[in-house]
């Protein structure tokens, strides 16, 4: 189930990060709407958080090697998500940000998620 698990996150993390940088303006417009009206995200994120629950239920692998990314994008998604659905107002916090400055971040994040995605597809299909 663990290599399961590593791979479905494995090609999450790289398809969203390619998706990330390669259609900056449609995210930038989707976190602007989840500023706006957060209550329409409820749903996508109490997904989220169900799938960070997954990951840490059957990927807790906490050692020195690459698995770790799996667990760790599992904590990520899973308190960011509580985090959310427990005080949804702290996207008001990114509400002063200029379209160009979330802009670079989307770009950025979507770079920090194709690398270790990268490896990770890599390491699965290699074997």
């Amino acid at each position: 189930m663990q290599d399961i698990i590593g791979q479905v996150v494995a090609w999450l993390l790289l398809v969203l990060g390619l998706s990330c940088i390669a259609n900056t303006s449609m995210w930038l417009r989707v976190v602007r709407d989840a500023m706006a009206e957060p209550a329409r995200y409820f749903f996508m994120v109490i997904l989220t958080l169900v799938l960070g629950l997954v990951i840490i239920a059957t990927h807790n692998l906490w050692v020195a090697d690459w698995p770790v990314a799996v667990t760790l994008f599992g904590w990520i998604l899973a308190v960011k998500s509580a985090l959310f659905l427990l005080f949804p107002q702290v996207m008001g916090l990114f509400s002063g940000w200029t379209d160009r400055f979330m802009t670079t971040w989307i770009r950025a994040g979507g770079l920090l998620l194709v690398i270790p995605g990268a490896i990770l597809v890599y390491r699965s299909i290699s074997g």
